[in-house]
Parts: structure tokens; C-alpha cells; sequence
């Protein structure tokens, strides 16, 4: 089981990170075509601005995904530091669920916001405006998994709290 929660987690780094690759390049892409068409014509390109947005929704809320498999949360350890080993771990797993909770609640309703968008489009490109909400689901629920597989391994003894995941593959 922990081989497959350590394959999940290399395998959608990497699908991340290739995603957040293309998604770089195309906005480089679309903006530097939008410049150049500026200064030739000296009128813009409208969907631009549109897409740029769509595309950087996609970056954010993906590569924040990642930011959880690589345990490079924003963390204060001036209390957790002074506590017994036990109750530090009681915290990191309490701190976890929390997070995990959390996660599962932004994603549930950014599913609800995603189905609810569905009605709108986009009033340059046309697309639903499902395309602003589905990236912060998926990646909220990446999290979701990604979080329990580290609760899982802390809840058997897997120190995960204070280790970036790769130590663990």
C-alpha cells in the first residue's frame, strides 16, 4: 500500500509539474503574441486577457497541490518545538486533519461552484466559466489525497512531520 501512496505522489509531481510547463509557456506564448500584435496593429487581441486568466488559475491552484507533496507549507514551530515528543505528535496529526478537513471542504464547494459556473460563459472565448473553478477542485482535492496518504503513514509511525516527501521514496 505505501509503495502506491509513494508512486501517487511521484507520479502527479511530475504531472504537475509538466502541467505547470505548459502552462508557463503558453502564457508566455499568448502574452508575447498579444505584444507584438499591439505593436504592429495597435489594437489588442481580446481573448488574451481571458485566457491568460484561465491559465493562471490552473497554475495556482495546481502547482499549490505540489506544494503540499513536497511538505513546503508555511510552518511556525516555535511552540511544537517545546513539546514532548508525544504531544508534538498528537499536534502534527491534529494539524493534519485540519488541513485535510479544510482541503476537502474547498474542494467539495469548488465542485458545487464548477457544476453552478456551468450556467455562464465567458463573454470573449465562450467557454463555461466552470474553466475558473475546476482547477481549484482538482487541485484541492490532490491535497485531500495527498494529505491522507501522510496521515495514514504518521497514524503507523511514519514520521512525515518534520521530512519532505521524497525522503520517504
Amino acid at each position: 500500500m505505501q509503495a502506491a501512496a509513494q508512486l501517487y505522489l511521484r507520479v502527479s509531481s511530475a504531472v504537475i509539474q509538466w502541467i505547470a510547463v505548459a502552462v508557463l509557456v503558453a502564457m508566455v506564448g499568448i502574452n508575447t503574441a498579444e505584444i507584438i500584435y499591439r505593436t504592429v496593429f495597435t489594437s489588442g487581441l481580446n481573448w488574451v486577457q481571458e485566457l491568460s486568466l484561465v491559465l493562471a488559475m490552473v497554475l495556482y491552484f495546481l502547482t499549490y497541490a505540489l506544494i503540499a507533496k513536497n511538505r513546503e507549507y508555511i510552518r511556525v514551530e516555535l511552540l511544537s518545538s517545546r513539546l514532548a515528543p508525544d504531544a508534538r505528535r498528537a499536534l502534527a496529526v491534529t494539524v493534519r486533519l485540519v488541513v485535510l478537513l479544510f482541503h476537502a471542504c474547498v474542494a467539495w464547494y469548488a465542485l458545487r461552484a464548477t457544476q453552478f459556473a456551468a450556467m455562464f460563459e465567458l463573454p470573449i472565448l465562450g467557454w463555461g466559466e466552470w474553466v475558473y473553478y475546476l482547477p481549484l477542485a482538482l487541485g484541492s482535492a490532490d491535497i485531500v489525497l495527498t494529505e491522507t496518504i501522510f496521515l495514514t503513514w504518521q497514524l503507523r509511525g511514519v514520521d512525515v512531520g518534520e521530512e519532505r516527501a521524497e525522503v520517504l521514496t
